[in-house]
């Protein structure tokens, strides 16, 4: 595989693993009060379930990069398939909360493990600006990761109304299943001895990588903005259906409008990759989602009409579709013999933050807005204040350069 040959069908292969764990956060997102009810929890319990699939896939990239420098990509992917598989399946017959929380991390373990070898994979055949551009390249794989949880809500609703909410983890382990056999039989990417660098042990491969200060801001950035959407996800429900009164048609419409954003920043970020730095795009991107978060804040004590406040959230979660592809192509930049385990900190560390500060503002319980939009403008600020500037980007570029040349 490489960035010039490329064949469609691998593409459709990526981009369907790729898209699994938003397909398994997002559709089951209109059935989490018909969850509640039945196990007669209050709605917040359900939507932590949401934080708590991040927080496991988190932990499964952050495990699964580093195995998939050693063993290859292949066994880690197909592992990976099979415990989002069975996990699935336990959720669909889960009689119980606890049950539900611990098939949920057991569903994103696994997920994590499929899919942090794609931007690995990418990176084992790319360099600089050419990952930036590989990444664009990949469009099927960011429009169809953009258009799965588009349609997610409205195909979980209409599982929910066909056949109650366990059929949509049917779905979920239905769809795994095709992957996995897929990925079995056309999926043929770098063996795992190919992938050795210098003789090192996993704590000094992952020493090396943590010890380069510019990179892990792009880790934090990646994060930041990304706890931002995950904020929205986890409030959502709450926010449209019990602030505002939408039924969950009317949810799932709304909710792809952000989905449908993303996809024309996607595009517009491919557009802008031809003439601009991926660094300089990225700061365009952060500047303008923390504008939106900000906005969202200051309209929230007057009680907004709710076309407001999806268009400010519409924006803040678009601008990922020029901030996602970037900071992976900034970051794994400075890893060429690292890939796989500057992929998992990337994604764990995205995971593990967005975790972390969407499940804290669930701990306010209430249907107001102030807990979602508080943090949102905190998350955005946040990563524009550490994201690196292009002119660092360039220098630090440079200084590697050098260094690795003597």
């Amino acid at each position: 595989m490489n960035s010039r040959a490329v064949s469609l069908p691998i593409t459709f292969l990526l981009a369907s693993i790729f898209a699994l764990s938003p397909l398994a956060i997002d559709l089951y997102l209109p059935t989490i009060p018909a969850i509640a009810r039945d196990f007669s929890v209050p709605v917040q319990q359900l939507a932590i379930t949401v934080s708590l699939y991040i927080l496991g896939l988190s932990f499964g990239q952050f495990c699964g990069g580093p195995l998939s420098d050693y063993w290859g990509r292949r066994p880690v992917l197909f592992g990976g398939l099979a415990i989002f598989f069975v996990a699935s399946l336990i959720l669909a017959f889960a009689e119980s909360l606890e049950v539900f929380w611990f098939a949920r991390v057991l569903q994103a373990v696994g997920g994590g493990f499929a899919s942090v070898v794609v931007p690995a994979i990418i990176r084992d055949n790319t360099e600089g600006q050419a990952t930036a551009k590989l990444f664009a390249l990949f469009a099927l794989i960011a429009l169809i990761t953009i258009f799965a949880p588009a349609i997610a809500p409205a195909l979980g609703t209409l599982l929910y109304t066909l056949s109650g909410w366990r059929a949509v983890f049917v779905a979920l382990a239905a769809y795994a299943s095709v992957v996995l056999l897929a990925t079995w039989r056309f999926l043929h990417v770098t063996d795992a001895s190919a992938l050795q660098g210098p003789a090192q042990s996993l704590l000094q491969r992952y020493r090396h990588v943590l010890r380069h200060r510019v990179a892990m801001r792009y880790v934090l950035v990646q994060g930041l903005t990304f706890a931002v959407m995950m904020t929205f996800l986890v409030n959502s429900a709450v926010v449209y259906m019990e602030h505002y009164g939408q039924s969950e048609t009317v949810f799932s419409i709304l909710f792809a409008a952000n989905i449908v954003t993303l996809a024309i920043a996607n595009r517009v970020n491919n557009y802008l990759l031809n003439t601009l730095p991926a660094a300089k795009i990225l700061y365009g991107a952060v500047m303008l989602q923390g504008l939106a978060c900000l906005g969202l804040l200051l309209v929230t004590p007057f009680n907004p009409p709710l076309w407001l406040v999806v268009g400010l959230i519409v924006v803040s979660v678009g601008a990922l579709g020029g901030v996602m592809g970037n900071t992976q192509a900034c970051c794994l930049h400075f890893f060429p013999k690292h890939s796989g385990i500057a992929s998992a900190l990337l994604g764990s560390g995205q995971y593990l933050i967005g975790a972390l500060v969407s499940a804290l503002s669930t701990r306010f319980v209430s249907d107001q807005l102030w807990p979602m939009t508080i943090t949102m403008a905190l998350c955005s600020v946040l990563a524009l204040i550490v994201l690196p500037r292009p002119s660092l980007y360039a220098r630090q570029v440079e200084a590697d350069s050098y260094a690795e040349a003597h």
